[in-house]
């Protein structure tokens, strides 16, 4: 039954591709705005993206300082999130945090994903937020990416030279999602931070004998610029994993 089981998944994860990895990884920095499709606006955040190393080797990693109304919470709130990659030769997720504070400072909330790539695993815990405290483990194949600085990773797709691309997702609900990246064409599109022709990405759940209902479920997209380094400009889509507000993420300012 064991080697039926391997055989099944070598066969399920054939040809997923892991995003490769720049040999430098650039420092910048940026800062978002969030509004609905009806433009009320939720939030805003500053990010920043840098060369890091974990045991020596070639990482990369992300800050995000946001506040507003965000999903889960029914008043305002403040957030930080640090984020950590590997970029030996392809990118793969390493570490995670999430902390939440209310307007008064007091952390309401904390989240935390640990991925294991020896072990293809991630462990998983959230407290706060409403929501009873969590702590699962998961096995996860070696494609997966998580939501957490996945802008700054997508923009090394293959752009220029495109086919379709597929992954997993490792969502915060938390849910591990099969997923295929398709290319829809370019677009101009107009930002707080500049007019930008675009390379229009869509992320698609794979969802085996239940895709005839994939049109019923919200749209996933990103653009990033068609000029090198295809640095992210705008993403629309759910704001945190299924049941979600739709939301509208502009880039407000990109420093190199």
């Amino acid at each position: 039954m064991k080697i039926f089981q391997a055989l099944v998944l070598a066969f399920a994860f054939a040809g997923m591709e892991n995003v490769p990895a720049p040999p430098l990884i650039p420092h910048e920095s940026g800062a978002i705005e969030v509004a609905t499709p009806m433009k009320q606006q939720r939030w805003s955040a500053e990010w920043t993206m840098e060369p890091a190393q974990e045991h020596g080797r070639p990482a990369v990693h992300f800050t995000e300082a946001g506040r507003g109304h965000y999903s889960g919470f029914t008043q305002p709130i403040s957030w930080t999130i640090d984020a950590l990659w590997s970029a030996d030769g392809s990118f793969r997720p390493l570490r995670f945090e999430k902390i939440v504070k209310d307007g008064s400072g007091r952390v309401v909330g904390t989240e935390r994903k640990v991925f294991d790539p020896a072990k293809a695993s991630v462990k998983f815990t959230r407290q706060g937020g409403g929501r009873p405290a969590e702590s699962k483990q998961f096995s996860v194949p070696a494609d997966t990416l998580a939501p957490e600085g996945i802008a700054g990773i997508l923009r090394f797709l293959p752009f220029d030279h495109w086919r379709s691309q597929s992954m997993h997702l490792f969502s915060n609900e938390p849910r591990l999602y099969e997923m295929k990246i398709e290319m829809r064409g370019k677009e101009r599109v107009k930002t707080p931070a500049g007019e930008f022709e675009c390379y229009k990405i869509e992320l698609i759940p794979q969802l085996g004998a239940l895709n005839l209902f994939r049109s019923f479920l919200p749209k996933a997209y990103f653009w990033f610029t068609v000029a090198p380094p295809h640095f992210w400009v705008r993403y629309e889509g759910p704001e945190n994993g299924g049941g979600t507000p739709q939301i509208v993420m502009d880039l407000k300012t990109y420093e190199p």
